[in-house]
């Protein structure tokens, strides 16, 4: 298998619309992941790619050829479920060789396959244990075997980590990292976890009310997001919005917003309107916001509203004038609330959205 391709795919329960008109090209041996909220969408779109659910319309294609009537068992997939879904009954081998069996694979070439697929997941002294027996992360690693032993063109998994612990769910990403890399196969992830997508993705599908927002690399996604919903989704905590209204004066252009005045680049990639201003939104993330106790040219005053120990980061929630700014520190930071300080945010840092429907202006406020 060489890509999956949805092209102007639509699903309907009822009247209700989960997925509308997606077009998306996951590439050979990707790792494409599927990202949003609760309701997006992004499940019902990898059941549709795997056939357990059927496009209320448009066309799903694997390399040339079109797979949108075929049944599950008929597509070159693997699918991972939440829920692990092992036969309770059963020993962690009969659990990965299960699909072998039942398609009629020879029983010592189901053993190797077995053996081998549990050596790639460190679980070869678990294969005689029943389900009970494991903790949550090996009954993962025995979902994951139970897809990786079919040797499929592409393997989807819908949230496998969503029921492990933080500290598992870390090991987990890296492991599932080098998973995709050993087996070079396309790897189709669904989660709404926005950390999951950005460390473990060659690109990030975001989607929201079953509309596609944005799809591109990590990188691009949190730099250049598209719009204000994919600026505040990916990232934690989320970007830091202002709304207020750009000005052109005397040949520069400034924002003004919340009691803040903030000057532009000449690189302001935008149109504004006739009068000279346009409603608009300002953001900036956390880690881009300069904090400092003194006052500095083009910095502006605020308190301390709340300072929150993060580990190896400190984040600082300052008031500057109703407008509560997050600012991302190192430790320590022992100044305490109503403190005054004074932010400053760096102008190739920016990112300008439209106040009336939350798209990007330009490819950033600045180059």
């Amino acid at each position: 298998m060489a890509e999956v391709r949805l092209e102007g795919v639509y699903k309907s329960f009822g009247s209700t619309t989960v997925v509308e008109d997606l077009s998306l090209t996951i590439r050979d041996r990707e790792f494409l992941t599927l990202v949003g909220p609760s309701g997006c969408g992004k499940s019902t779109t990898l059941r549709m790619i795997c056939g357990l659910e059927r496009a209320s319309a448009g066309n799903i294609y694997f390399d040339s050829r079109q797979v949108g009537y075929l049944p599950a068992n008929k597509r070159d997939v693997a699918m991972v479920f939440q829920g692990y879904a092992l036969y309770p009954h059963k020993t962690v081998e009969e659990n990965i060789g299960f699909a072998l069996k039942m398609m009629r694979v020879p029983r010592a070439e189901i053993a190797e396959r077995v053996g081998q697929a549990a050596r790639t997941l460190g679980i070869e002294e678990l294969l005689a244990r029943k389900p009970r027996e494991l903790s949550g992360g090996q009954r993962q690693r025995v979902a994951l075997g139970r897809a990786i032993v079919r040797e499929a063109g592409a393997y989807l998994l819908d949230e496998p980590l969503s029921n492990l612990d933080a500290q598992l769910r870390v090991v987990m990403r890296a492991e599932l990292k080098r998973l995709h890399a050993d087996l070079s196969r396309t790897f189709i992830y669904v989660t709404h976890d926005q950390v999951e997508a950005m460390t473990m993705s060659d690109r990030i599908a975001v989607m929201k009310d079953g509309v596609l927002q944005q799809c591109a690399a990590p990188e691009e996604i949190y730099e250049r997001p598209a719009n204000m919903f994919v600026a505040a989704f990916m990232g934690s905590p989320p970007m830091n919005v202002i709304t207020g209204e750009l000005r052109e004066e005397a040949g520069t252009v400034s924002f003004h917003g919340q009691g803040i005045a903030q000057q532009l680049p000449d690189t302001v990639i935008t149109r504004l309107d006739g009068a000279g201003e346009r409603k608009v939104v300002l953001g900036v993330r956390p880690e881009h916001v300069m904090l400092s106790t003194t006052a500095q040219p083009g910095f502006h005053p605020g308190k301390v509203f709340v300072a929150e120990l993060l580990g190896a980061d400190v984040l600082v929630t300052v008031d500057v004038n109703g407008a509560l700014i997050k600012a991302r520190v190192p430790p320590p930071f022992q100044l305490g609330t109503d403190t005054t300080v004074h932010i400053g945010f760096p102008e190739h840092k920016l990112h300008l959205f439209s106040d009336a429907d939350g798209r990007a202006l330009g490819s950033r406020v600045a180059a």
